[in-house]
């Protein structure tokens, strides 16, 4: 087993606990079960994109496509993955999708951060080169076999990732509403993510000259943006409604007296 399997192997089993935390004991067993089926799917996915990038190899070496070990994960097929099991979960757990997301989010981050520290063991998103004197330059094998020093993306990414979840999780336990704090994360990661991926050397993945990561970063915002206005839409509908709690409709668009 090399590192960076170890590592998401880690980062899955934490994000797990996050789930068991978050709900109900007598509704953990349901719950974990469909988090580790977004992680099956979230598998399927990276692999998925990875074999559809590279049509030519997996043309002539079809079998490879189902070999895991031999590496080979785009992140961008992971979160296609997560997003379709994460509706599915939804439905069959009968939760609504912005409390679902709220339960799941934690989990998702978790692996997202061991995935950064996952790369520096595969080789992939790593820094620009940079002066080998400089205190934070670190080692680093090209596939060429040349030498190079470069700072530490990877590491700064997974540090920086995990830095911030657990000061958004502290500032956000005492949130009323999960839907909200569910949206924040998902911003807070899409962020995260195309920041850093501005920041690679290797140019990251890339179709007909579109950037994957930034396209699937922008997606991540962007149904986390919608989901926050189409809740903000509801509540403003909600508070319209003569059974709201103080509602007084009559005062809303009319001049004080």
């Amino acid at each position: 087993m090399n590192g960076f399997s170890l590592l998401i192997g880690i980062g899955a089993a934490l994000g797990l606990l996050q789930i068991i935390r978050r709900v109900p004991d007598n509704q953990s067993l349901r719950w974990t079960a469909a988090g580790l089926g977004l992680l099956a799917a979230a598998l399927a996915g990276a692999r998925a994109a990875y074999v559809w990038l590279n049509p030519a190899y997996y043309a002539n070496h079809p079998g490879a496509a189902w070999q895991l070990t031999e590496g080979g994960l785009a992140w961008p097929g992971a979160l296609a993955g997560a997003l379709a099991a994460f509706c599915l979960a939804a439905l069959l757990l009968r939760a609504p999708l912005g409390v679902a997301a709220d339960v799941f989010a934690p989990m998702i981050v978790t692996v997202a951060v061991t995935a950064w520290l996952g790369a520096g063991f595969s080789g992939t998103a790593y820094g620009a080169e940079i002066h080998p004197a400089l205190p934070w330059a670190i080692p680093s094998t090209e596939p060429e076999g040349a030498l190079t020093f470069r700072w530490p993306l990877q590491l700064t990414a997974a540090l920086t990732l995990f830095l911030a979840a657990w000061s958004f999780e502290r500032r956000s336990a005492n949130w009323r509403s999960p839907e909200v704090r569910a949206g924040a994360a998902g911003l807070l990661l899409a962020g995260h993510t195309a920041l850093f991926s501005y920041w690679r050397a290797d140019g990251g993945l890339a179709f007909n000259g579109l950037r994957l990561d930034y396209a699937a970063a922008a997606l991540l915002a962007g149904l986390c943006l919608l989901g926050l206005l189409v809740l903000g839409l509801l509540r403003i509908r909600a508070s319209f409604s003569d059974e709201a709690p103080g509602a007084n409709r009559e005062t809303w668009f009319s001049p004080r007296e």
